[in-house]
């Protein structure tokens, strides 16, 4: 009968080690974490603010015409005021009246009679305070820096409370709303850097990512292909870095998250 000779000991150790360290390998290649490259497309945007009155009123002035530069604080639109002003002028003729019958009512009144006319005393002087507050709503001024793109309203309209007059937008306030496959929303993150390339410019812009929707989506009709559309995708917000006054809203732009 033959003997048959088994394998010396080092050599079965080691197939067991390459066979463990290869299956190791592929676990760890299979669960690893890809990260690729994605090169989106999008539109730069910026914020708009629409500027309405408080108040009603004839339009009496517009100060800016359509893409004027405004810093905070600056004149817009003035409404009429002489209404207003008749009303202050009434309102402060009511405190005179008032104080008058507050020393009356302290030379011969009841304490019930000082205390009724100093009531009255104030609802006058708030009469007064409100009028100045409406003249202040008259003047309608930019909130903050800006540029003026659209003008509404005209001299002579009447203007109305909430309804718009003109737009500013914020022209150092720029962003990029791209939409990410959800097979690559996981590497994606509020605080990843992303570049920003235009073809009317050889610059690349430095973005960060701002905000990612946690809502699932089908790609907008004004992306891309139909095919794409068809896909599920995720809304991300990137704020552009740009001093120079390249980008403005309405250019369309490569976005590129490495």
């Amino acid at each position: 009968m033959k003997n048959h000779k088994r394998p010396p000991v080092p050599v079965i150790v080691l197939v067991v080690l390459l066979i463990v360290g290869l299956g190791g390998w592929w676990w760890w290649s299979a669960t690893r974490p890809t990260t690729t490259t994605q090169s989106l497309s999008g539109q730069v945007e910026t914020t708009e603010l629409t500027i309405a009155p408080a108040m009603a009123g004839r339009i009496t002035a517009v100060e800016v015409t359509e893409g004027a530069q405004v810093s905070a604080g600056d004149v817009l639109v003035q409404l009429d005021t002489a209404a207003l002003k008749l009303q202050k002028s009434q309102a402060e003729q009511g405190v005179k009246a008032a104080k008058a019958a507050v020393t009356n009512a302290e030379d011969d009144g009841t304490k019930a009679d000082v205390k009724a006319a100093k009531a009255r005393l104030a609802q006058a002087e708030a009469a007064v305070t409100l009028a100045d507050v409406q003249l202040t709503y008259a003047t309608i001024k930019a909130p903050k820096d800006g540029t003026v793109v659209n003008v509404v309203g005209n001299v002579g309209q009447n203007a109305a409370p909430g309804r718009t007059i003109l737009t500013l937008t914020d022209p150092s306030d720029l962003f990029v709303r791209v939409f990410v496959p959800e097979t690559a929303i996981g590497q994606v993150s509020v605080g990843r850097q992303a570049t920003v390339t235009a073809d009317s410019s050889t610059t690349t812009f430095q973005g960060t990512v701002s905000f990612v929707s946690n809502q699932a989506e089908f790609t907008p009709n004004n992306i891309d292909t139909a095919e794409q559309r068809t896909k599920l995708v995720f809304a991300v917000r990137i704020r552009l870095d740009d001093t120079s006054g390249t980008l403005k809203a309405g250019l369309p732009v490569t976005v590129t998250l490495p």
